[in-house]
């Protein structure tokens, strides 16, 4: 007995058809899906590394700092402008005279940027400097929870906590983010400093 070969019909054909376009079409759309996701969290993450790597920069220049000074050259330290007093340093940037050399390092939120100043003292080789660090939307210091602008004298402040808020707009959406840090400034580590 011979069987008698079945070949599909044409409606079986276009049935098929219809379902590997679905299948092509849904597998297009998960992938522009996920590569949108991807590319929004890659951007997000970039600016938050930006903002991160502001906040650590300017954490370690606090804690080699000797004190917040009250105001240094016209700068006064508040909620949103930060006055550092830092050793001076040599040409291979060990520290001149803890005691005696200071240099001045400000930081200062202005019209949407973040700037750093530096101010070298007498026979420091720390260059001087005064430039747009980073863009932030804000930079805020504040101490045990208060505005830094609260406390009578900023020298006595032995830490202070530092927050910076980057914003950036993804794909007609904006996404801001507020990297910070508490750190505690060197002359409360050594005591001898005055």
């Amino acid at each position: 007995m011979m069987l008698k070969k079945k070949a599909f019909t044409l409606m079986e054909l276009m049935i098929a058809i219809l379902i590997l376009a679905l299948v092509i079409s849904l597998s297009i759309e998960v992938f522009i899906s996920v590569n949108y996701d991807y590319q929004k969290i890659a951007m997000y993450l970039n600016f938050y590394i930006k903002g991160r790597h502001a906040v650590d920069i300017i954490s370690k220049d606090c804690r080699t700092a000797i004190r917040i000074m009250d105001s240094y050259s016209g700068y006064t330290t508040s909620n949103t402008c930060l006055v550092l007093k830092v050793p001076s340093i040599d040409s291979m940037k060990n520290i001149i005279n803890i005691n005696k050399n200071f240099d001045y390092i400000i930081y200062r939120s202005y019209n949407g940027d973040l700037w750093k100043i530096v101010i070298p003292g007498t026979g420091s080789s720390r260059p001087a400097q005064n430039k747009i660090f980073e863009r932030s939307e804000s930079f805020n210091l504040s101490y045990n929870g208060s505005p830094v602008s609260s406390i009578a004298h900023k020298s006595t402040m032995p830490h202070v906590t530092i927050t910076i808020t980057v914003s950036q707009s993804i794909r007609g959406q904006v996404y801001s983010v507020t990297p910070g840090t508490t750190v505690k400034l060197m002359n409360y580590e050594w005591g001898f400093v005055r």
